[in-house]
């Protein structure tokens, strides 16, 4: 049996960043960026229920359930064509990237 020692508390986050990781299961349209929806929805003539890119932003602090679903639903109402999805998987691809994401199941 091998014994593991405690890592130290101000080591963690960059251990946490480095350390690799997979998705096993996202709803990539519920990975859209807040600038990348208005990106699609000034693209496509949609419009959003939020003045900005700060105002959608901080509707992220969900409350319930239904808030939650209001911004999911205003962010999907902005795929409308084919390269909005390519936009929105290359946006998840290079974020997940960054995050030393190696794997993923990503499902719309």
């Amino acid at each position: 049996m091998f014994k593991v020692h405690a890592i130290p508390s101000h080591r963690l986050p960059e251990l946490l960043r480095v350390m690799p990781k997979a998705e096993l299961h996202i709803h990539i349209e519920g990975s859209l960026e807040p600038e990348l929806i208005f990106a699609l929805a000034q693209r496509n003539g949609v419009p959003l229920p939020y003045a900005d890119v700060a105002a959608l932003r901080s509707a992220y602090a969900f409350t319930n359930l239904q808030s939650f679903l209001d911004l999911y639903y205003a962010g999907a109402s902005v795929l409308l064509h084919e390269q909005d999805f390519y936009d929105m998987a290359w946006a998840y691809f290079e974020k997940s990237q960054g995050r030393s994401c190696g794997a993923g199941g990503a499902v719309f």
